[in-house]
């Protein structure tokens, strides 16, 4: 229980306009799962959606819990309650199509990798898009775990806004303007955790970052690539030189259209030509029915 959360969230609004619940697409597997970053909406994979539309290929994109309402309601919750969210959204999507590419920003993509490790039966691909594995020092990285340490009440702490250089991307990206300390410390000791299972993933896996990142550093991107499991020829890293922190929506997000639609669509052609094997998820079933969604 957090000490204090009744001081969260009471000048908090989310900022670029009304939230983006969860986007799907309609097609054949494998299927692609798109992951969105803290505080923010599936707005934030709508690319990765409409790559997997344009290949024909199923995708969903989930509203994580606490998002999209408001910052009360994300200060209530943690990384294993987004994680448990992506897994319910996994089964669903596999349940269908047996295999799934999962691909993730900031946040997600920690998820992305999460599942990776945990479930690789059904991930067949992972993407890594401003990996958060590492939080710049001292500040936010070290204020964090000092507010941990310390038992601080929580609190939130304000945004300048989206790290986007894009001036439409920045003033369209929905977001909340503010942001629980504790909450955010779950990211970071997330990224702690998922650096140390980097050796345990195996799949095919696309790593991007922009150079001008100004929440995680563009060095994440270059571990992450070094330490998967993944065989070389199977992984890719991209810098994007001028894009800031969420690359799907900054100034060179057709580079990464292009580059994510190649990967999705190499690991699709694998799969495609492998033999196909009998779901564990007992029959298909109901995208929509087995996440409860409307």
């Amino acid at each position: 229980m957090m000490a204090g959360v009744a001081r969260v969230g009471g000048r908090a609004s989310l900022l670029g306009g009304p939230p983006l619940g969860t986007l799907e697409a309609e097609g054949r597997g494998p299927a692609v799962l798109a992951l969105h970053g803290f505080g923010a909406t599936p707005q934030e994979v709508e690319m990765v959606v409409g790559v997997a539309r344009e290949l024909g290929l199923a995708a969903l994109a989930p509203l994580l819990p606490g998002h999209g309402t408001s910052v009360l309601d994300l200060a209530r919750t943690r990384f294993s309650h987004w994680l448990h969210a992506a897994e319910r959204a996994l089964f669903a999507l596999a349940a269908e199509h047996e295999k799934v590419i999962v691909i993730g920003s900031s946040m997600g993509s920690l998820i992305a990798l999460d599942l990776a490790v945990d479930f690789p039966e059904r991930v067949v691909g992972v993407g890594v898009l401003g990996s958060p594995i590492r939080l710049p020092w001292p500040y936010p990285s070290l204020a964090l775990a000092a507010i941990d340490w310390l038992g601080i009440p929580d609190f939130t702490l304000p945004k300048s806004g989206p790290d986007i250089l894009d001036p439409e991307g920045r003033r369209t990206q929905v977001t909340y303007s503010e942001q629980p300390a504790h909450a955010g410390n779950e990211v970071r000791l997330a990224g702690r955790r998922v650096e140390g299972r980097l050796g345990l993933v195996s799949c095919p896996a696309f790593v991007a970052h922009g150079r001008r990142d100004r929440v995680c550093p563009v060095n994440n991107a270059r571990i992450v690539y070094a330490r998967l499991g993944t065989p070389l020829l199977d992984k890719e890293l991209l810098i994007l030189e001028r894009s800031h922190h969420i690359i799907t929506r900054d100034l060179e997000r057709g580079i990464l259209h292009t580059r994510l639609r190649a990967f999705i669509q190499r690991v699709s052609k694998r799969i495609e030509r492998a033999p196909s094997s009998a779901s564990d998820a007992g029959g298909p079933v109901s995208t929509r029915r087995a996440i409860g969604l409307r």
